[in-house]
């Protein structure tokens, strides 16, 4: 699927939408989440951006969750909150149209849940390159070899704007 770019304001109202709406959340992340988008005004014109959601439940699964993103794109933030579980995770986006396959090779970003009901998200103000697609898909191990268990992956979101 190709891009579907929206204003940065309706992007903007969805991801504070869903990080204000997570059990637990913290203000830090809105916060932050407040100067990127202040920032992309000043500094990138303002561009529309996509907002890319993303469920636990898909993004454990063996192959991850295909966002449907098959276009080449840059990825400027990602925003995760984990469930009230124990289980260490691990997310990871990957550049790959369809799955994981590629996890040595493919891999561009991590968050580390160590914790319950935490949250993680990090910004990449330049954008990191993705030619092929996006994949974002969770384990229980930092080098990315064991899935992780049903409904342990977090919740979250992806922003991505044109190549």
């Amino acid at each position: 699927m190709a891009l579907a770019l929206e204003s940065v304001s309706l992007v903007e109202r969805k991801a504070t939408a869903f990080a204000s709406s997570q059990p637990g959340k913290g203000p830090f992340a809105q916060a932050a989440f407040k100067t990127f988008f202040k920032d992309w005004a000043a500094n990138h014109g303002n561009a529309d951006l996509q907002f890319v959601r993303f469920t636990g439940l898909t993004a454990e699964g063996a192959s991850g969750q295909d966002t449907g993103i098959d276009a080449a794109h840059r990825v400027y933030a990602i925003y995760g909150k984990k469930t009230a579980t124990a289980e260490d995770v691990y997310l990871y986006f990957f550049d790959d149209a369809t799955n994981d396959a590629g996890a040595g090779t493919d891999g561009r970003g991590q968050l580390v849940f160590i914790e319950a009901s935490t949250e993680a998200f990090a910004f990449y103000p330049s954008g990191i390159p993705m030619v092929d697609g996006l994949v974002v898909k969770a384990y229980t191990d930092f080098d990315g070899t064991t899935d992780t268990t049903a409904g342990a992956s977090p919740n979250g979101f992806v922003i991505i704007g044109a190549a």
